[in-house]
């Protein structure tokens, strides 16, 4: 073989074979690197939202809100955004269950709050001392600052003891009614007999029954509004579970201010916490433009 049939032999294998060979090199090592590039950027997006996370939590700690409400809301979501989020969650077979516990949920709030308010508003704490310290001198039988009590007359002696023999045959009377209605308690008879039927239920028939007592309350929660069941169901459920986290927060607060402050903003951060968890079930994103490779 001389020198030009070499040359052109060589030429040969290098576009044939070692080209070819080297380019597929090139691109397995291009796909590699894109797969180590995607592989960072997600590790480092998830840092940043870890980060972001940390910062926020620690600057809801370190820089509370200039209203006290606001600040005591703050940490009552903290409580109960777990469990709000598993409970409307679960509900992924329709739209209208979680619209369903969206409505009743927030429903269930704005009684709350109403409720609340009223008791608050009734229970006021009234000027007890004053009323007993203020009492008329006719009945206390002082007159100008005296201290001495005046010696009760024979006729009042006389007096007080017929009411102290009355009160005693009173009583004697209802001891001899409380030992007939002993031996004739009608009420209590039934009474047993109702446990022991409920002795020789099952299982299943008590938990039936439950299911019904619990009915009930779901419908009585559910009153005047309407959507699914389930969602009703599970928005009865989480409310009972989150609820004293909210009354024992707003009962704290003595201020007109923040109460209005932690009513109102609590109704808006309740609606974005649900619109967020369902915009997790849901999201919606913008499809990318993908050209014809035609």
């Amino acid at each position: 073989m001389n020198n030009k049939d070499e040359k052109l032999l060589r030429e040969f294998v290098r576009r044939t074979i070692v080209n070819p060979a080297i380019e597929l090199l090139r691109e397995e090592k291009r796909r590699e690197n894109s797969v180590r590039l995607w592989v960072r950027s997600q590790i480092r997006e998830f840092q940043i939202q870890e980060a972001c996370t940390v910062i926020y939590e620690a600057k809801d700690m370190a820089n509370p809100h200039p209203n006290t409400g606001i600040n005591m809301l703050r940490a009552t979501l903290r409580k109960a955004k777990p469990s709000i989020k598993s409970k409307f969650q679960q509900l992924t077979t329709s739209l209208e269950q979680r619209e369903s516990f969206r409505n009743h949920f927030l429903a269930a709030f704005v009684r709350l709050f109403q409720q609340l308010d009223a008791l608050s508003a009734s229970g006021e704490v009234e000027d007890v001392e004053s009323d007993f310290s203020a009492q008329p001198e006719e009945e206390t039988g002082v007159e100008d600052g005296a201290t001495t009590l005046q010696e009760p007359s024979d006729s009042d002696i006389d007096d007080i003891t017929k009411e102290l023999d009355s009160l005693l045959e009173s009583l004697n009377l209802t001891e001899q009614e409380e030992e007939e209605g002993d031996q004739n308690d009608v009420v209590s008879d039934e009474l047993e007999a109702e446990k022991e039927a409920s002795k020789n239920l099952s299982q299943v028939e008590k938990d039936i029954e439950k299911k019904k007592s619990q009915e009930q309350d779901r419908e009585q929660f559910g009153d005047g509004l309407e959507g699914d069941s389930t969602g009703r169901n599970q928005a009865y459920d989480c409310f009972n579970l989150v609820q004293s986290y909210f009354s024992d927060a707003y009962l704290d607060l003595n201020n007109d201010e923040d109460k209005t402050m932690f009513r109102k903003w609590c109704l808006y951060n309740l609606k974005l916490l649900l619109d967020s968890y369902e915009e997790e079930l849901n999201p919606v994103g913008s499809e990318p433009e993908i050209e014809n490779p035609q």
